[in-house]
Order: C-alpha cells, then structure tokens, then sequence
C-alpha cells in the first residue's frame, strides 16, 4: 500500500486483529515438522510462546493453544522496549518451566541429567552419539560436542551460583585461557547473552590456511541465519592489555596485537572460497556478513575501587 507521497505504507490493523494474526503464527509455530530443531536438538515446535498484553486478561484468539500470557504490560512497555521486574519475572517462570519441563525428556533420549543450585546440566550418556527423540528433543540436529556437562538452562539461584562459578575460576591462579574456555563450552549463555547469539566452540576450521576461531557466534533465530556470524578469539587472565602500564606512551601487549591479527584473518578466511564448504558444513549457512571481536579476561583490580568498594565486596563473599 503507497500513500499520496508514493510512500509505502503498512496497512493498519486494531489490537483484536492483531490477537487473530499472533494466534495463527503461534499455531504454525506448533506445526512445524519435528526435524526443525536448533543446534543443541531442541525443537522450534515446543519453544514457549509468550503473549505481552495491555488488556489485563487472555483473549479469546489464543483457546486452546499453547500459548503463555502476560498481563501486566502497559503500552508504554510495549512500543518503547521497557519491562518491569515483574513481567520479567512472569517470563522467567514460564521459560523456567520449560527447562523443568524437557528435563525428563533429556533422561528419556540418553542423556545425564542434573539439577546444580538453580543450572540445568545434562551430558551425554554413551561417547556415541544417538538420534534419539522426545517430546522437546531431536537428536539428529544436534550439534554440539560434549566434553562434560553443559548448562542448557537456569534460575535467578542459578545466575547467582553460576557468577560464582566463574569469580572462582579467575580467582585461581592456575587459571588461564584453557580453563576459561572450557568454562564457555559449559557455560554457553554466558557469551550467547553477551554476543547475542549461539556460541560454537573450536568452529569452523579453515582448510586453507589451518586455522580455526575460539568461538564462532550465529544467529539465534533462522530467519538471519544466511546474514551474520561472530568470529571470537579469546585470551585468558595470564594476557596482558597493555606492554608498559608505568610508560607515559602505553600501547597493547603483544598477545592483544596477536589476538587482533588473527581475528582478521578468520574474517578474511570465512569469505575465503576455498573455506565455504568447511564453513557451511559448520554452521549450516555461509555468512554474508562477519563480525570480529577479541574477548580478554581480566580478573578485576581492587585497588581501583574505594575502600568502601572493598567493603561491600567482602560482605558479600562472606554472606
């Protein structure tokens, strides 16, 4: 539709319509075919569906279909990005149920299941991998390679212990990038919440040059996945920022000016024709665009704070 101007313009529709509309996206949703699963086996099909609605009860569109509902949003929080502590937490239950939910499934297909302060782990069982199936899994879709247990999901108790986790680990002073990396490949929601995306450890690997990137990151949802991928190149806390932090002219470490200049090459490699099948057969698509980013771990330097930084820190460790 064009308005007088030659603009195109969308066709507006009222809020009820709009409830007809989402009720039959949310019933295609539910009929995708069972082979349509994310990287980890998960099936798009069982993924919870959420409703954020001003109008204070369910509406009628949505009978019988399995479809959450919250409530509680204004408009306000609809149209400028903004949620209040309580529809998250309505979210977070209804997504936390989800986890609670395939747990047994994951038990059902071979898998280890545990449940560790508030972190929902699972490994796999036997060393080869199975194409079992549940209700919420599909196990020839799933790509990842275990080397112990992954979290797959968590509680605000787990976020909480899983930042411990880690606080420990770059407390140790044997810690270094090896550790830190395995910790990812444990802990993927860490890097796929800060690179908005799905982390892939140790992929793709470029023939051409042997190399491969610490973390490749694509995208979460299909519809961008021939657009995009995140090439990670990881240092650990043994890696220094800065050459000389006393000279008056500091410039970067050299582990950083490494980091950088592998990070370039990954991208020039990941458009390299004599890398796309290697890559495609990675992550599935071949990127038209990519990304690069160095990810330095650093452990955090007390002196820098206050003394009553310190304080409220050292409360807390003893709480």
């Amino acid at each position: 539709m064009y308005g007088p101007d030659g603009v195109s313009m969308s066709p507006e529709i009222t809020p009820w319509e709009a409830h007809w509309l989402n009720a039959e996206i949310a019933q295609k949703i539910r009929a995708l075919p069972d082979s349509c699963a994310m990287r980890d086996g998960r099936k798009w099909k069982r993924i919870p569906q959420i409703v954020l609605t001003d109008h204070g009860h369910r509406h009628e569109a949505y009978d019988g279909l399995d479809v959450e509902f919250v409530v509680d949003v204004t408009e306000w929080m609809l149209f400028s990005g903004y949620a209040s502590p309580i529809t998250w937490s309505q979210i977070e239950t209804i997504v936390n149920r989800y986890h609670q939910k395939a747990m047994p499934e994951y038990e059902r297909v071979g898998f280890l299941v545990i449940a560790d302060h508030g972190l929902y782990r699972v490994k796999r069982a036997f060393h080869k991998k199975t194409s079992g199936e549940s209700e919420f899994y599909y196990g020839g879709k799933d790509k990842r390679r275990f080397h112990g247990f992954v979290t797959i999901g968590r509680d605000n108790d787990g976020i909480g212990y899983e930042a411990l986790l880690f606080e420990q680990l770059l407390n140790d002073p044997r810690t270094g990038e090896r550790e830190i990396h395995k910790f990812f490949e444990e802990h993927p929601d860490l890097l796929a919440e800060a690179m908005m995306g799905v982390p892939i450890s140790h992929q793709p690997y470029f023939p051409a040059n042997k190399q491969t990137p610490d973390f490749s990151v694509s995208p979460i949802l299909p519809r961008d996945s021939e657009q995009w991928v995140k090439l990670l190149e990881l240092k650990g806390p043994e890696a220094k920022i800065l050459a000389n932090e006393r000279h008056l002219h500091r410039g970067l470490a050299q582990a950083v000016v490494q980091a950088i200049a592998q990070v370039n090459d990954y991208n020039e490699s990941v458009h390299d024709p004599l890398n796309l099948r290697s890559v495609e057969k990675a992550l599935g698509y071949v990127p038209r665009i990519s990304e690069r980013a160095v990810l330095i771990v650093e452990i955090p330097q007390l002196r820098m704070w206050d003394s009553g930084t310190r304080e409220e820190l050292n409360s807390l460790r003893s709480e």
